[in-house]
């Protein structure tokens, strides 16, 4: 991961960080009667506990503390997770001044499963002020979720100054999202990045490398298909996850 350097603040910190990320996972029900199973493994592996969890190991890592938690499951399907957070000081006065900053969490699971493929959605939006950089999570939510495609926002606003009091519009030398991407991280994803740097508008799209038929199969072994189904079904595969990833239509 690239040493991303600082510059040195004086006085007030307001600058707002918001870093958001839509996951995409793709699932191949290959069985109509397991329709129900991958419905309750929806509600069951992204309800709303979970998610409250994962967000508080979250809100840890980029060095805050959670102040309330509001959380909700949805019928028939999903789930939203939001914490306010503050960041960990030792002085009441910096806690009160960055008790601005939040993580939330909503899930999307497609209830309407087309020729097998079910496609789940999880956006997650990490808005803070001050130092506190959400960036730092950025290779554990990769890795938590382990998604297909990968759509990432990062937008800064607000300023700081220095220590001469000069005005600035961003702490970070930061070109790119994919400078925070660790090796591993890389070599799994295809990277495209668009970016307006003099605005301070960063976006990421990333898209899984390798296709192996057996990470798609929910409750299904790969030697339960013959090898003439599975060359088409990872094509269908491969081109859902394209689709996704262009953001185009047919």
């Amino acid at each position: 991961m690239t040493d991303i350097s600082k510059m040195q603040l004086y006085g007030f910190n307001n600058l707002t960080k918001n870093l958001s990320f839509s996951f995409y996972k793709l699932h191949y029900i290959h069985k109509s009667n397991l329709k129900t199973h991958y419905n309750d493994y929806i509600n069951e592996r992204y309800n709303s506990h979970r998610l409250s969890l994962l967000l508080t190991d979250i809100c840890h890592a980029i060095g805050g503390n959670v102040l309330n938690i509001a959380q909700q499951n949805y019928q028939p399907q999903g789930a939203s997770v939001t914490l306010m957070i503050s960041e960990e000081a030792q002085a009441e006065s910096l806690v009160a001044h960055l008790d601005k900053s939040h993580l939330c969490i909503h899930t999307y699971p497609e209830d309407n499963i087309q020729d097998g493929i079910a496609i789940f959605r999880a956006d997650i939006e990490l808005s803070t002020c001050g130092v506190i950089s959400p960036l730092k999570v950025l290779n554990y939510l990769l890795e938590e979720f382990n998604a297909d495609v990968v759509d990432i926002d990062y937008r800064i606003r607000g300023m700081t100054r220095n220590t001469l009091g000069k005005k600035s519009f961003n702490d970070q030398n930061l070109l790119n999202i994919s400078d925070f991407l660790n090796q591993q991280s890389k070599q799994n994803y295809q990277i495209q990045e668009n970016n307006l740097v003099s605005s301070n508008l960063f976006h990421t799209k990333l898209i899984k490398k390798e296709l192996i038929i057996s990470d798609y199969l929910f409750q299904t072994i790969e030697s339960e298909i013959n090898k003439e189904q599975q060359h088409p079904i990872l094509k269908r595969i491969k081109g859902e996850l394209g689709e996704i990833f262009d953001s185009s239509e047919n």
